[in-house]
């Protein structure tokens, strides 16, 4: 297998259409297809159904577009290492948490005067963790509750990757102006079950938590539930409807500063381990490491 198949593969994936992608590669229709027909024997998978609109990526195809789109993004960068000047470039992948905003900005105020390329990723949990593993992100912010934790530290390992622990954290009730529990001082998970329960899109360890119990309510008793899929579109429902939403109390003070609520959880015992993690044995670029300074002051060490 050749870079150069790959680079074809993706370009056809993209494009939609062999003729598409041979304008764009300067490359002849015929040997574009020969070279397809190559990959599909060496890897003995079809990885495009042929249609008279054009191809389509089959199952095997699309996973093997994620595992190429990786590598030819890293070539990219490997050949942009030859470029007299380039920006240096912070790339964090983060679980959906709206702190992780007010970090950039107070980083970008920081450190604007150095041109600095700033590259922010939200994601689950699952997903924020392949992102350092394949390179796309040098850092990544993780959150794990407990039933979650075990599982983490196996996936860690065998992927080689690295955990740093900020703190310790619980669960509240992110509740918005429009909710009729929002001047309460507590909460329990009996009143908010009737209420929408906004969360994002399952992935393996979001799974694990589907049996979750507190106070005696398991979070798959929630029916009403909105599926979303970045932290901007959670505070534009928290502002504007009366969905819930569970989350650590790190957050409270820049909820606040929206009008929401962050609200204690009577006899909440989820505990919620967070932390930053890198590849292995991987040297911080200077702004990797400014940056982890900054997630180091969430949790101060004489308040663990």
């Amino acid at each position: 297998m050749q870079i150069q198949q790959l680079t074809y593969f993706v370009a056809i994936a993209e494009q939609g259409s062999i003729n598409k992608a041979a304008e764009k590669l300067f490359v002849t229709q015929p040997n574009l297809s020969k070279a397809i027909s190559n990959l599909e024997n060496e890897l003995k998978v079809r990885i495009f159904n042929r249609t008279n609109k054009g191809v389509a990526l089959t199952d095997e195809g699309k996973k093997l577009y994620q595992y190429a789109r990786t590598i030819i993004n890293q070539m990219e960068l490997i050949q942009g290492l030859s470029e007299k000047e380039h920006a240096p470039v912070l790339s964090i992948a983060s679980y959906p948490i709206i702190t992780m905003g007010r970090l950039m900005a107070k980083f970008y105020n920081n450190y604007h005067d150095n041109r600095v390329a700033l590259k922010l990723v939200e994601n689950r949990l699952q997903q924020v963790i392949e992102s350092v593993e394949h390179g796309e992100a040098e850092i990544g912010f993780v959150m794990s509750n407990n039933v979650q934790v075990k599982e983490l530290k196996h996936m860690l390992k065998f992927k080689n990757i690295q955990f740093h622990a900020l703190g310790t954290d619980t669960w509240y009730a992110n509740l918005g102006p429009n909710h009729p529990l929002y001047h309460a001082s507590e909460v329990t998970m009996e009143q908010l079950l009737p209420h929408p329960f906004v969360r994002l899109p399952d992935d393996y360890f979001s799974n694990l938590s589907f049996y979750l119990e507190i106070d005696g309510v398991r979070l798959e008793q929630f029916k009403r539930v909105v599926y979303v899929n970045d932290s901007a579109a959670i505070l534009s429902l928290l502002r504007s409807t009366d969905v819930v939403r569970l989350g650590p109390g790190l957050s409270a003070p820049d909820f606040a500063e929206y009008g929401i609520r962050t609200i204690p959880i009577r006899n909440c015992q989820v505990q919620i381990n967070v932390g930053w993690i890198q590849r292995s044995r991987e040297m911080l670029s200077t702004e990797a490491q400014a940056f982890v300074k900054m997630l180091e002051e969430l949790y101060p060490k004489n308040e663990k």
